[in-house]
């Protein structure tokens, strides 16, 4: 026995997989139009983060690196140093072009040093306290470019990929933040670790922004290179940021 449909029943149907397309199409777009918001939030808060960073008269980094030593592109002179991996150090930048960095080396044996560079020329003190030398730690390394228009964390910031914010009520110490999580290119991120790395692919990157005042709290980059050995903790930065427009506590070099 065959059954016919009938003009309403077939019209029914119609109707019927008209509406599950349509509805299909538009969680679609849905979907895409609020990853497209989310996206466009992020930035927006990054961008204003940058913008504080560039106003401020001075702030201070302290960077560690956690899991599988990463090795260092430190140089003096031109001549590659001795294989070593940074375990931490401390920095303030003062505008308009001045650094001061405190560094604990790992090497044969825990070295420290110090680095004042103003504008593109670096002094070195290695071990710390030891007389100043004018030595360029950092090939090719440029105070001004930190906070640049266009370069330095405004690059790296404006050619994140991926970006979207993951959590609204972060903890950083007593400062409640923003949680984003972005892909980065390597060879920009360089450049907030003064030259400290080159990482050769990209990096994953979780920015901090405290909500009470938009402000970078804390970034942590880890190198998508050292990632996949499951014997080993991928190596991650940890750059935290404090003290905004807060007086210079070192001395530079005397002339």
């Amino acid at each position: 026995m065959k059954i016919y449909a009938t003009p309403l029943q077939d019209n029914i149907v119609r109707y019927c997989l008209h509406l599950i397309f349509s509805l299909s199409l538009l969680f679609v777009c849905g979907g895409l139009s609020l990853g497209q918001e989310d996206e466009a939030e992020a930035q927006a808060l990054l961008d204003a983060a940058v913008d504080q960073l560039q106003a401020a008269d001075s702030f201070k980094l302290a960077i560690t690196q956690t899991g599988a030593p990463y090795p260092l592109m430190l140089t003096f002179d031109g001549v590659n140093m001795l294989p070593a991996a940074l375990e931490s150090a401390e920095a303030q930048f003062v505008q308009p072009d001045e650094l001061h960095i405190s560094a604990l080396l790992q090497m044969f044996i825990p070295l420290s040093l110090d680095i004042y560079s103003l504008g593109d020329q670096q002094w070195l003190s290695f071990p710390s306290g030891a007389p100043w030398f004018q030595l360029p730690a950092f090939e090719d390394f440029d105070v001004n470019r930190l906070l640049a228009p266009g370069d330095g964390i405004e690059y790296v910031m404006d050619n994140l990929h991926e970006s979207q914010i993951i959590d609204v009520e972060a903890q950083v110490g007593e400062e409640t933040a923003w949680k984003l999580q972005a892909r980065a290119a390597g060879a920009g991120v360089s450049g907030l670790l003064f030259g400290f790395i080159e990482p050769a692919d990209d990096v994953e990157l979780l920015a901090y922004i405290t909500v009470a005042d938009g402000r970078f709290a804390l970034l942590e980059i880890t190198m998508l290179e050292t990632v996949g050995d499951p014997q080993k903790e991928p190596s991650r930065w940890h750059i935290q940021f404090s003290d905004y427009d807060g007086p210079p506590d070192f001395e530079p070099p005397s002339p």
